[in-house]
């Protein structure tokens, strides 16, 4: 039975009193304008890790079979995407596996008799990012625990299963048809890479591929295992098994050892080593030393970011589930590849793999040293310091130069194959400068002179040398200039692209600073300062940047070029003398948020454009979170926009580009926002704030060089005080814009309102509760794990513990629900507050438990119950598709008029009818993954974007396919939105409904905004 009334009642207002304070603090279980978290002994935050990060754990409450929808896995080195399909099946990867990480190692298959989920009840998918396992439940007598030894190419899968009677156990290896892999890696030998090697003996079963590598790649997928008896075998070709006797615990380790890494280039022997150390230890052993490195990990950084414009902790999820892939993935001795990464599904199939793009690759690296992971971000520069010698070569053969150009696409090697034969990048010269300014940023995050000196400076130096050569100079006007190059891919062979521009004004002070620093190559100095003097000024037309002189060339990309003075070049934001000039350029920049590597949000957040920040962030995920694992179904990058999330938040919360710390520089302009954080800024400090209803708390510092610091005022002209907290000794107090102060390293620091001190607010610690369910971003189809009832996620209704749809939502499939199946997918009893009914579905709910006492019926959003008299009132519920019925209408808000398939469906589709027939009905075909097809029921006919979305609207297809593919967006007021799969771009009904509906807006409006009308 669900609660008596009375007690009902009481908790009921309980729960409406606990729900007002999460909406209003952003939903942390401690957020409140009065509190703070800063400990001035260790000058971080206080933050219990291990509640906080749960709360944004991602949990399946239904098996997927779908390999896409895989959750992701990995101890840095080796990782895997798991599914379920026949048993526990996961596809594994490894950064350094194969040039470019192009090729997987191959899958494993567990599988228990009877089936992991035979009999089971209930079932629990949970990726744990605190401890970096991902654990599978089946009833309470069946777990299952994925996680990897750290520092090694080894992962684990431990069994608890204490059924009896139970049969063999099998675990096995296998690999896709060699035969079909093409030579996406570039490599020299590409038959060895269709050449598989199996072997198996009492230990270890296993097989080889790229054995005969000549650049040393290759690997060796085996497996062993420990606390059950076993015997291997060698199934056929392609596959081996390893047959389990089983016991109620016993783990199964495998690896992929990689070549590159293995003495004498040995695999074989590499992976047996490996996997006798691994199973040594035990798994209790390494499974302490694996969670310890996460934990540790997360240690060194915090942020929270929530509660704007109904986002909820949407955004800070995808912050923190974005950060575990890609250091799951990325502590291998190359980088982790922008598409490639180690998570995938899709066998050796993968697309622009000859290389590295620095432009892609960027974006998954630069966020990294703000969030104090500078060994992550060495990856990435490693890649190009280690080939410093081949590029220099490289510059010598191919422009004559003593100097380094680097190719925008480069192979693991240094080689520029990717680059020379493409016209979008063969004549792109900046690549050099970013590559430089990294190595540069790694030393100011590091204060490692070492690295400075016999790294990163004859990097800087090289670069500077290239460009100088390659410049020209006009005798008239005594300025250098660029001939000709490419600005980025998008504008070919043109004069002084403002990228070379920019470039110069970069790199070229820096060197000469660092030359000076070191007190080397006191010669060259006049040289670089004379061509600094002198480069050619931007161009301007209209108050913006123009991307290159005239005249007007083709654009060939989607980029904004003129915005990469913001970011990542430096050169300008907010208090800069230049800052009008980048916002025009910025606001009037010709391809906003183009393509999964938009980097638009982070240039919005230098800008100080808070809400156009949060709104951009918001865009992309909506567009390219297409799956319930946090990824994206585009093809032409897979972790870019995941990247670009995380430097868009950091660069929202802090600042320290220009040698000015800025804490919380784009903040949204919203009392919901809670902002908190622990970030490292330039020169080695720790810092922290936190800011909600508007108002920053505090500025904490903790110096670990010793460095001088410089902290913009965050309260305007108030007047700020400089507390040492050992002591409480103050340092100084001002009212001006910024101070600055010098620090010992080691020593925590405050800036705090000489009328509102630190003091004035309690402290507390920040914590969380662990997530049970279904997330979902409002107004958009992007959401985070899955209901229970199987199916693609997001089908069926979503439920949510506040009104307004807030609070973590979880979706249901079509089936009957009591309270013991509701507290299982994460619902608690008479939690509910606010529904979300699809189209196609019926919500039956029931005052009391076994489907009994008073009823309602939902068919349609209700935002929130207490309207409806039966907040938290809900025990048990049945949730029901109504099939095809008479179809829905769609009603355009900006006429209230229906649209309608005129002509019997042979004419566009337009807006304007006032009343619903045969002509106005259209069936929405679920398509799963938040993708819908509208049929017309006029004619039977799916919807067309016609000629890729060029054309309107017309139903003339007998089939969906891409162009009849659309994400259906639902808006935070009910209505819902369409967005063609084929451009991108949402459905308006064009000229204020007075012309046909086509897919071409970039954002949602009045005219992109419709009422699903159920008939």
């Amino acid at each position: 039975m669900g609660k008596p009334r009375r007690l009902a009642l009481l908790a009921a207002a309980t729960a409406v009193l606990g729900t007002l304070a999460a909406v209003a603090h952003g939903g942390s279980a401690t957020a409140a304008t009065t509190d703070h978290a800063f400990n001035q002994g260790t000058g971080v935050l206080d933050v219990d890790y291990a509640g906080y990060l749960s709360k944004h754990d991602v949990v399946y409450n239904s098996p997927q079979t779908n390999p896409i929808y895989g959750l992701t896995v990995g101890n840095g080195k080796t990782g895997a995407m798991v599914w379920n399909a026949g048993g526990l099946t996961g596809q594994v990867s490894g950064a350094d596996l194969s040039e470019q990480s192009a090729y997987a190692a191959g899958t494993f298959n567990l599988n228990t008799s009877p089936a992991l989920d035979s009999g089971s009840t209930t079932y629990q998918q949970r990726l744990s990012l605190y401890d970096g396992t991902l654990t599978t439940k089946y009833d309470n007598n069946r777990t299952v625990t994925v996680m990897g030894v750290p520092g090694s190419e080894v992962m684990g899968i431990h069994v608890d299963d204490s059924r009896t009677g139970l049969g063999n156990t099998t675990f096995e290896l296998s690999m896709w048809d060699p035969a079909t892999v093409t030579n996406s890696a570039d490599v020299p030998n590409l038959d060895t890479w269709r050449q598989v090697s199996t072997f198996n003996d009492a230990s270890v079963a296993g097989f080889s591929r790229g054995q005969a590598d000549p650049n040393g790649f290759g690997y060796t997928f085996a497996a062993t295992v420990e606390g059950a008896g076993y015997s291997t075998s060698v199934v056929n070709g392609t596959r081996v098994r390893l047959t389990i006797t089983p016991t109620a615990s016993y783990t199964i380790w495998f690896t992929a050892a990689s070549r590159i890494n293995a003495a004498n280039r040995d695999s074989v022997a590499q992976a047996r080593s490996q996997l006798s150390t691994a199973k040594g230890a035990g798994y209790l052993t390494n499974l302490n030393n694996y969670r310890n490195a996460w934990h540790a990990f997360w240690a060194k950084s915090f942020v929270q970011y929530g509660g704007a414009a109904g986002t909820g902790d949407y955004l800070e999820n995808v912050y923190y589930l974005a950060t575990y892939m890609i250091a799951a993935g990325g502590q291998g001795n190359y980088p982790f590849h922008f598409i490639n990464g180690v998570f995938r599904a899709t066998q050796d199939n993968t697309k622009w793999s000859n290389g590295y793009w620095y432009w892609n690759q960027r974006d998954v690296y630069n966020s990294l040293l703000a969030s104090n992971h500078a060994d992550l971000f060495a990856t990435e520069n490693k890649l190009y310091s280690r080939n410093f010698n081949a590029l220099k070569a490289y510059t010598q053969t191919r422009y004559s130069i003593d100097g380094l150009w680097t190719p925008e696409t480069m192979g693991w090697d240094g080689n520029a194959r990717g680059t020379i034969n493409s016209d979008y990048v063969n004549d792109i010269y900046t690549t050099g400068t970013e590559a430089a300014y990294n190595m540069y940023l790694q030393y100011r995050y590091t204060n490692d002179t070492a690295y400075l000196q016999s790294t990163a400076y004859p990097y800087m130096r090289e670069v500077v040398k290239f460009y100088q050569s390659k410049l020209s100079r006009d005798a008239g006007t005594g300025r250098y200039y660029m001939a000709s190059s490419n600005a980025h891919e998008t504008y070919w062979d043109v004069k002084n692209a403002i990228t070379d521009l920019a470039a110069v004004r970069l790199i070229f002070p820096l060197t000469i600073a660092v030359s000076n620093q070191l007190g080397l190559d006191a010669n060259l100095r006049a040289g670089w300062q004379q061509v600094l003097d002198n480069i050619e000024p931007y161009k301007v037309s209209n108050g913006a940047w123009l991307a290159y002189d005239p005249p007007t060339v083709q654009q060939r990309n989607g980029e904004n070029v003129t915005s990469e003075l913001i970011w990542p070049y430096d050169l300008t934001g907010i208090g800069a003398g230049d800052y009008q000039t980048a916002l025009n350029s910025w606001n009037t920049r010709p391809n906003p948020y183009s393509n999964v590597w938009a980097n638009d949000a982070v240039q919005a957040a230098r800008l100080g454009l808070g809400d156009q920040a949060l709104s951009g962030m918001k865009l992309m995920l909506q567009r390219y979170q297409n799956y319930p694992n946090g990824m994206t179904n585009n093809t032409n990058g897979v972790f870019e926009y995941l990247g670009v999330h995380l430097a868009a938040t950091n660069e929202s919360l802090m600042q320290s580009y220009n040698d000015k710390i800025r804490v919380f520089p784009a903040a949204p302009n919203d009392s919901n926002f809670a902002g908190k954080f622990t970030l490292l800024a330039k020169d080695g400090f720790l810092v922290s704030s936190e800011r909600e209803g508007n108002e920053t708390k505090y500025v904490g510092l903790k110096s670990l060089y010793g460095k001088q610091a410089r902290v913009v005022n965050p309260w305007g002209s108030q007047e700020i005080r400089v507390r040492r907290a050992s002591d409480n000794a103050v340092l100084a107090t001002t009212t001006a814009a910024d101070v600055t102060f010098a620090t010992a390293a080691g020593t925590v620091y405050v800036v705090e309102r000489t009328a509102k001190p630190l003091s004035s607010y309690t402290h507390t610690t920040l914590t969380g509760t662990a997530n049970n369910g279904v997330k979902t971003l409002s107004g958009t189809a992007s959401s985070l794990g899955t209901g229970p009832g199987g199916g693609n996620p997001g089908n069926g209704p979503t439920f949510y513990p506040d009104i307004n749809y807030g609070g973590t939502g979880v979706t249901l499939a079509a089936g009957n629900y009591d309270i013991a199946q509701l507290q299982a997918a994460g619902i608690a009893n008479d939690s509910i507050s606010s529904i979300r009914v699809p189209a196609g579905y019926t919500v039956t709910a029931y005052a009391d438990g076994g489907f009994t006492g008073t009823s309602w019926t939902f068919t349609a959003d209700t935002p929130s119950l207490i309207a409806t008299g039966n907040n938290d009132q809900i025990s048990s519920l049945r949730v029901a598709t109504t099939g095809g019925g008479a179809g829905s209408a769609l009603r355009a808000q900006v006429n209230t008029r229906y649209v309608t398939a005129p002509n019997g469906g042979t004419s566009a589709l337009i807006a304007s009818s006032t009343a619903v027939g045969t002509a106005e009905k259209f069936d929405v075909v679920d398509l799963g993954a938040g993708n819908v097809a509208l049929k017309a029921r006029v004619n039977g006919q799916y919807v067309c974007a016609e000629n890729a979305g060029a054309n309107p609207l017309i139903a003339n297809r007998a089939s969906a396919g891409s162009w009849e593919t659309f994400r259906l967006i639902r808006n935070a007021d009910g209505s819902v939105s369409l967005q063609a799969t084929v451009n991108g771009k949402y459905v308006t009904a064009e000229s204020a409904g007075a012309n046909p509906l086509i897919a071409n807006r970039d954002a949602i409006g009045p005219w992109e905004k419709f009422d699903l009308v159920a008939q």
